[in-house]
Formats: structure tokens, C-alpha cells, sequence
């Protein structure tokens, strides 16, 4: 017996039963290792179905899902894409086979292979401090006689609404208007500064944010605030720099990371932007072993949960499609709770634990977590468009319309609009024109803080089940065209057969009542039949 097989960038310990990858041990279940085992052992030739039940279950009567499965698991512990696999080729039908050339032998694992010592994690980097935004005092020279309290009352409103984000230091200075040197600021500081002119009925509100360290300003702009509505206004004010300055300061970080990560902040930035230009299941799967490595390594870091559970529960941003099933979902149902049990009080860890309980089904908890996360944070809109989407799927029709009201109002730009959401709610009515027109939009438009392929999956559903229900005269050819498209994009070895993509439906769009189910079965049935 060898002790030792090696293929790709992998290794298989067989004395020790555990898998080396370039990075350390890759963590299998049995099945998965003995499965792996089986195929190393052939060198490329085929193993079938039937062989690996044999071998593997012990001659016990399973179904082909159990194989499927652990295929999925080795896909993901190997980093295989199915559709461009490097490691496992499916023989549809038959069975599987171990693409690299395998080497074998005794003793000492080969020079290439991962040594013990290789194999030993780095220390963990430190963890990093999220950016400081610093808020000077504000420049009311010109209107301190006519309007002696205004720019104490904005002051406030304004650090009351950027309090509520908690992926920012909020630094404030009441004694000075100066702009503070940028010697000692570091990458992750940003200034917000607000000055207030008087234009006789009106007051112009100047906001600008500044870059400390290189003093670049990434986002300005100004706003009437009239005598007769100061209260609307500054309101007003204050919702537009939670919604455009902040998403501007996040975007400023992304798109200027360091080469290298410097601490554990700087890896969360640069997996939140891998994770918004993946573009394969195999890119999706390593993003989310990233986050598991950085959760492991900072396990109070709730900053990381959240994108990880999005990924385990939408067949990881649908890159794979089919590759959620049940351990994915409990995996997030737990991440979830973990997340919420270090900061409740942080709004998108409410809303991921809210999601979690949708996906498993407890509306009523689901219900409390997503309600509580809107009175934590009314000013974020992700969050409002997360909610508004849970609304739907809780029935809460009028509630998802009005914080969709909201999210227009926060960001009223067309590359931000809600187009998709607000055709499902649109499709959910029965107002199947109006859906269609939306989704439409919808594909031309996609959010750019939605993350990964999601909008064009669930776009290209909702707009079919829309032409079905409008009884659209291109039907069929939608049908043929969507249903193509869901096999291309399919993560398991088979093609998805019309039950297949019927249970997918379902389990990706979470109604929880039975009369909504029903609804989504009929229009679905509708669109397929063509």
C-alpha cells in the first residue's frame, strides 16, 4: 500500500486519511475522502456509479443524490469549476474520473507535495481597525446672526444617521472648522465637511468628502435648504450623504487596496472585491474559503459573516447553480447566529439572521430580526432593498412597496434603481405588464452593490414568469431560451430535468405561505409548458 498520492496541487496522506492542499490539510468528510481515494487509485480511468456504491457505501442501497453530494463536496475542497473541471470529469450517466496525472509512494511526501511544514497555517495577520470618518465643526460664519442654531441642529441630525453605520469610526469636532494636516491620517480616514451659505429665502448646504492622506475629494455636492421647510430639508440633507457619501467612501476603499494585505481589515476589503467581480463557481468557492479562513482566524470579526452566509445560501451568488443544498444552508443558518451573538445591535447582522430564518422557514422570527434591523438602520439602503425583498416573500406587499418608496428617495439614480425588486412586487400583484417592463430595465441596469451574477438569475426568472402570466406570444421560446440557459449554468453533473428546476425555484424564493407557493408552482408550470 502507498502511503503517499499526489495530483495537481494536492496530496493524499493515506497513511494519516487526510488530504494536503498548497495551503495545509483540506478538511473531507469520510465519504468524500474514500470517494477521492477510489478515483486517485484508478489514475484517470473511468469508475463508475455502481463501483463507487460498491466501494464506498459498503453495497448500501442509495440514491445518486448521496454520490452527487460528495462529487460537490471534492469539486468545492479542490476548487474544481464543473463546467471547466481541472480535477474531476463527470461521464454523464456513468460515472467519474481524476483528470491530473496521479504519482505514487512510500515514506516521505515528494518535494512538490505539501511537507508538514509547508503545510503549518502563517500567524494571523492583526485585525485592523474599519476607516475613521472625521466630522470638523461646520463653516456657519455667513449665516450665524439670521440662523444662530441651524448648523448645530444639521450637525447633529447628520452624526445621529452616520452613528447607525458601524463599518465606520465616526470622529467628531465641535471646537474647529479647519481641515486637520494630513500627516499622520492613514489609507482607511476620510473627513466629511459641511459648509452652510446664506442665499437669502434659502440656506445652500456645501458637503464634501476629502481623503486625508492624499486630500483628494472623491464626493461633493450641494442642497437648498428653504426657510419655510428647514425640518424636510435637513432631513433631506441628511439621507442623501448616508446614502451617496458612504457608498463613495466604500468604493474609494475598494478600488484602492494595497498590493498587500496589511491586516485582517485590508483581506475583508479585498474579498469584498473579488467577491463583486467573480465571474466562476470556482472563484465563488474560493471566496468563500477565504472568509472561512478569515473567520477562523478572527472569529469576532462580524464584518465577514454576512457575505459568507450570502454565498452559502444563492448557489454562491449563483456562479453554480444547484451547488446550495442543505449543508450549505445550515452552515449559514449558523453563521448567522454566530454573527448576531457578537454586535445585535449591528443592522445588516440582523438582517442576516432575519434571511436565515426566511430560508428556514420561521416567518415569525424571520419577521422580529428584519423589523428590528430598519429601526437600527433606516439610512442604508441595502439593507432597505434586503428587507423590502424578505417583505415580499413574507406577504407584506404595502410594507416591501414603502421601503422601496425609501430606497428611490435615498437613491434616485438610474444605475441604483430597484428595478428588479420592484418587479417581483410588480409579478407577486399580478400586474404582469408592469413586471415585464421593469424586469426589463432590469437587465440593462443591474445595482452595482449587488455582488456576483444574481441579478441577471433571478431577473431572467422573474421576467419569464412575467410573460407567462401576461400570456406573452414568445412563450415558448422564452421557455426553451431560460431553461437552456439554467442547464448551461448548472454546477451538477446531470442537466437539470423540469422537477429539478421546479424544486430550485422554490427553494431560492422562500414564500412562506402555502397559497404564495401554490401561486409560484402554477406560473411556473405555465412558463414551462410554454
Amino acid at each position: 500500500m502507498q502511503d503517499w498520492l499526489s495530483f495537481g496541487d494536492f496530496t493524499i496522506d493515506r497513511g494519516d486519511e487526510r488530504l494536503l492542499g498548497p495551503h495545509g490539510p483540506v478538511r473531507l468528510g469520510n465519504k468524500a475522502y474514500r470517494v477521492l481515494l477510489e478515483l486517485a487509485g484508478q489514475e484517470g480511468r473511468l469508475v463508475t456509479k455502481d463501483a463507487l456504491f460498491a466501494s464506498v457505501w459498503d453495497g448500501t442501497i442509495v440514491s445518486d443524490s448521496a454520490l452527487t453530494s460528495v462529487i460537490k463536496e471534492l469539486r468545492r475542497a479542490l476548487g474544481d469549476d464543473p463546467r471547466a473541471p481541472r480535477y474531476i470529469e463527470s461521464i454523464y450517466g456513468r460515472g467519474y474520473r481524476l483528470l491530473p496525472d496521479v504519482s505514487k509512494g512510500t515514506g516521505a511526501a515528494p518535494a512538490g507535495a505539501p511537507s508538514a511544514a509547508r503545510a503549518a497555517a502563517p500567524a494571523a495577520p492583526p485585525l485592523g481597525r474599519p476607516p475613521l470618518l472625521y466630522i470638523p465643526a461646520f463653516d456657519d460664519v455667513a449665516l450665524r446672526d439670521t440662523h444662530p442654531h441651524l448648523a448645530g441642529v444639521t450637525r447633529e441630525e447628520i452624526l445621529a444617521a452616520l452613528s447607525r453605520f458601524r463599518e465606520i469610526r465616526l470622529v467628531s469636532d465641535e471646537a474647529t472648522a479647519a481641515a486637520p494636516s494630513a500627516d499622520g491620517y492613514g489609507a482607511r480616514d476620510y473627513q466629511l465637511s459641511i459648509k452652510l451659505a446664506d442665499r437669502g429665502p434659502s440656506v445652500r448646504a456645501f458637503a464634501r468628502l476629502t481623503h486625508l492622506a492624499s486630500q483628494s475629494i472623491i464626493w461633493a455636492e450641494s442642497m437648498d435648504l428653504a426657510a419655510g421647510s428647514l425640518g424636510i430639508d435637513v432631513d433631506a440633507l441628511t439621507r442623501r450623504i448616508a446614502a451617496a457619501a458612504l457608498p463613495r467612501l466604500r468604493d474609494d476603499l475598494l478600488n484602492h487596496q494595497p498590493a498587500h494585505s496589511r491586516d485582517a481589515y485590508d483581506l475583508y476589503l479585498a474579498t469584498r472585491l473579488r467577491m463583486r467581480g467573480q465571474s466562476s463557481f470556482a472563484e465563488a468557492w474560493a471566496v468563500a474559503a477565504t472568509w472561512e479562513a478569515l473567520i477562523a482566524e478572527h472569529p469576532g470579526f462580524a464584518p465577514a459573516y454576512p457575505p459568507l452566509t450570502r454565498l452559502y445560501n444563492t448557489d454562491y451568488c449563483f456562479s453554480g447553480l444547484g451547488s446550495t443544498g442543505r449543508d450549505e444552508r445550515r452552515r449559514a443558518y449558523e453563521l448567522a447566529h454566530k454573527a448576531f451573538a457578537i454586535d445585535p445591535t449591528e443592522s445588516h447582522l440582523q438582517t442576516a439572521k432575519g434571511w436565515s430564518h426566511l430560508w428556514a422557514g420561521e416567518a415569525a422570527l424571520a419577521r422580529r430580526h428584519l423589523d428590528e434591523a430598519l429601526q437600527l438602520n433606516p439610512y442604508n439602503r441595502n439593507r432597505l432593498v434586503e428587507v423590502s425583498t424578505a417583505f415580499m416573500y413574507l406577504d407584506d406587499l404595502d410594507g416591501a412597496a414603502e421601503l422601496l418608496r425609501q430606497c428611490r428617495e435615498l437613491m434616485p439614480f438610474a444605475a441604483a434603481a430597484t428595478h428588479e425588486e420592484e418587479g417581483l412586487l410588480h409579478l407577486i400583484r399580478g400586474d404582469y405588464e408592469a413586471a415585464a417592463d421593469l424586469l426589463a430595465l432590469g437587465r440593462r441596469h443591474h445595482p452595482d452593490d449587488n455582488e456576483g451574477t444574481e441579478p441577471a438569475i433571478m431577473t431572467e426568472l422573474y421576467a419569464l414568469l412575467a410573460a407567462a402570466g401576461a400570456k406573452s406570444p414568445d412563450l415558448a421560446a422564452r421557455s426553451r431560451h431560460w431553461q437552456d440557459s439554467m442547464a448551461r449554468r448548472w454546477c451538477a453533473p446531470e442537466a437539470p430535468d423540469r422537477e429539478t428546476l421546479t424544486r430550485w425555484v422554490l427553494f431560492h424564493n422562500p414564500f412562506q405561505s402555502a397559497a404564495r407557493r401554490q401561486w409560484l408552482l402554477d406560473l411556473l408550470g405555465k412558463a414551462m409548458d410554454g
